[in-house]
């Protein structure tokens, strides 16, 4: 990797330790000026780029490419955004077919409910040929990982809150590593940065800033998804919303969403309405196919509920117990395949629906 002396500059000004505002005024101090905007922001600009040369060996061996502003290979749609970042180190590969993309984010302490609509959500979405973007946090970004990667040729964005070769949370370097193979992890942050609380709030309008539009799957009042969906509406983006229990209070934050006017979302074809005609087949075909027809290795009691489950209106076990013929524990038993395979979607009650 031959290092020019801007993306040097650039990898310097992201070795610094200031926020995307601080960044954003000192390049508009100095007309856009890396080189400038670096000196206002440290009085030792020789040493942050030494510092960034000295990164080469680490980066090669990691397998990391360095997209820095200005690059054609930089995301076009996050160029646009207040303050991009001024590198994205990428391990996997960003490709032009990732736009359009949609980011999928909500709760990390996620219901049932939660999981098994984002990961339908983000199946749906990749097998219609979007990209799914998400942060790869516990809950319903790793649910919306998964469905993604679970989709034939479906790809995903992971975009970290520390350097691309530090993953957090650790018991998610089996999905980084998927996702790394059919899509990237991305960050702004060079190799070994940790995970510092003060970097999830600034990764976050690089979700939405790379994203057509931002799915939000349960959030409490407060939480960080609602932060993206804010950024996301700053940026100009779509903000969708998926409805829930109204006495769950991961609820609460996608209900205010949809008060203030989020486009309200139960399947991938409410986000991919205004999307190129193709795209709308695509996801319209997926949806259909997914809900007609069973997969061909249920075991036989999972094909029996699967068949009793509808998709537009949830059931009870005294029910499902009736239509089938099985005993509690059996059913409950294949319930529980159904819903590790998205196939079954579980509400208050306990109540089912089919999934997919």
């Amino acid at each position: 990797m031959v290092a020019t002396c801007s993306r040097l500059t650039w990898m310097a000004l992201s070795l610094l330790p200031v926020s995307p505002g601080a960044l954003r005024k000192a390049l508009e101090a100095s007309g856009g000026d890396p080189d400038k905007a670096l000196t206002q922001l440290t009085p030792q600009p020789a040493i942050l780029k030494r510092q960034a040369e000295e990164l080469r060996p680490r980066l090669e061996k990691a397998q990391i490419t360095v997209l820095t502003r200005g690059d054609p290979a930089y995301p076009s749609l996050l160029e646009e955004i207040d303050d991009p970042p001024p590198v994205l180190y990428v391990r996997g590969s960003i490709l032009e077919a990732d736009d359009p993309a949609v980011a999928i984010v909500g709760s990390r302490r996620a219901s049932p409910y939660g999981l098994a609509m984002a990961r339908i959500l983000a199946r749906d979405l990749a097998e219609g040929g979007v990209t799914v973007i998400s942060g790869l946090a516990r809950g319903i970004d790793a649910a919306a990982h998964g469905g993604a990667l679970a989709a034939t040729g479906g790809r995903a964005l992971a975009v970290l809150g520390s350097g691309p070769d530090v993953i957090y949370p650790p018991e998610h370097r089996r999905l980084a590593a998927a996702v790394a193979c059919r899509g990237a992890l991305l960050s702004e942050f060079p190799p070994g940065t940790p995970p510092l609380p003060r970097h999830f709030p600034w990764r976050n309008r690089i979700i939405s800033g790379l994203a057509r539009g931002v799915v939000v799957v349960e959030a409490a009042i407060g939480s960080g998804s609602l932060i993206t969906a804010r950024l996301a509406l700053d940026q100009g983006r779509e903000v969708y919303a998926v409805p829930g229990p109204v006495t769950a209070p991961g609820s609460h934050g996608t209900h205010d969403l949809l008060r203030q006017g989020a486009r309200l979302t139960t399947s991938a074809a409410d986000v991919v309405d205004e999307f190129p005609a193709d795209i709308m087949r695509r996801v319209a075909r997926r949806i259909a196919a997914r809900l007609e027809a069973p997969p061909p290795d249920l075991e036989p009691a999972a094909l029996e509920v699967w068949n009793a489950l509808d998709p537009a209106d949830s059931r009870s076990i005294d029910d499902l117990a009736r239509r089938t013929g099985l005993a509690v524990p059996a059913l409950v038993s294949a319930l529980l395949e159904l819903e590790l395979r998205s196939l079954a979607r579980a509400f208050p009650g306990p109540r089912y629906a089919r999934g997919g």
